[in-house]
């Protein structure tokens, strides 16, 4: 064998430790020979083929073949003189006892090249039928965006606030409402844009007040934090007092705090499209919080609190109660 060329000129007898690594290195050098004819084939054949002129068609959304183009390229001499170098070790030894026991490679079967795209454009059943089997495999995913539906997303301070909002506009209260010191009395004509739980009472007919306390939807309540507040401060429970003398404002600023409370405040369940029960405006949809309960449990009635422990029992939160 020529070493300057590691080319073997003859096969050695059998016997000869020389003849495995040199027909291992013959049928590498096969191998390689048949792979770069089998190339030049193809490359060949994709010359010959005249792409057909495209008609433009609408695209088909449901129709989204992608191809993975791998490259052909050549593989350097480099790379075929390190496979052509076989050492003489027991790494080489790959057990060939001939070029009669030689396998058979299978061109092209485990290589790149079986995915080389076809020149020949598919029918467009073909492309349907890829598509297909491409999402029958790809895992569900969700529909997006999210409705807007107000009833998929519950936000308690956002409904809290809206119904107030809705309120105090209809009675055309809005311009006092974040003024502490501002008391006044309410015209006896209901007002028939809202519902009948919203009708004045006696008390708000007659006793100032502040406008805040008719945006409650229990007519009960609205009654007594009217006539509590219109007592003298020292007589009110401690929460109700004022620094003031007989002023209201100190309890207002309480009580609206404690009606915006994020977490234990005022809780207002339903929507604005009926007044029926569900609706944001009925009394059935309103319930208190920890926080409202804790200072103004004195204003609250039997059925306020049944109604509140009944919901709160069905989140799985104990019930309102007073606690030494």
């Amino acid at each position: 064998m020529d070493r300057k060329t590691k080319t073997p000129k003859k096969v050695p007898e059998p016997g000869d430790p020389d003849r495995k690594r040199v027909l291992n290195v013959l049928a590498q050098r096969r191998y390689r020979q048949r792979r770069r004819e089998r190339i030049a084939e193809l490359e060949a054949q994709a010359k010959r083929i005249t792409p057909p002129q495209t008609i433009a068609q609408p695209r088909d959304r449901s129709v989204d073949v992608d191809f993975e183009v791998f490259p052909t390229t050549e593989p350097s001499s480099e790379e075929l003189d390190e496979v052509e170098e076989v050492d003489r070790n027991d790494f080489v030894d790959v057990g060939f006892g001939g070029f009669q026991d030689l396998p058979d490679f299978q061109l092209f079967q485990d290589s790149g090249f079986s995915y080389l795209p076809s020149p020949i454009p598919q029918s467009p059943s073909s492309a349907m039928s890829i598509s297909s089997s491409n999402t029958s495999a790809a895992p569900p995913g969700f529909n997006f965006p999210i409705s807007a539906d107000g009833g998929l997303l519950s936000i308690p301070m956002l409904s809290a606030l809206h119904a107030f909002t809705t309120i105090a506009t209809n009675l055309d209260i809005m311009a006092h409402i974040y003024n502490p010191l501002y008391l006044h009395t309410v015209s006896p004509k209901p007002d028939h844009s809202l519902p009948p739980s919203f009708y004045p009472t006696p008390a708000q007919i007659a006793i100032p007040h502040h406008p805040l306390i008719d945006t409650l939807v229990w007519p009960s309540v609205r009654e007594k934090l009217i006539c509590m507040l219109a007592l003298p401060s020292a007589v009110r429970p401690p929460i109700a007092r004022d620094d003031d003398g007989d002023g209201q404002s100190k309890a207002v600023i309480q009580l609206m705090h404690d009606l915006d409370d994020v977490d234990e405040g005022l809780k207002v369940h339903g929507n604005t499209t009926t007044w029926n029960d569900g609706s944001e405006l009925a009394p059935e949809s309103w319930e208190v919080g920890e926080q409202f309960f804790r200072n103004w449990w004195w204003c609250l009635d039997t059925k306020i609190l049944e109604l509140t422990n009944r919901k709160r029992k069905e989140r799985g939160q104990s019930a309102l109660r007073i606690q030494g």
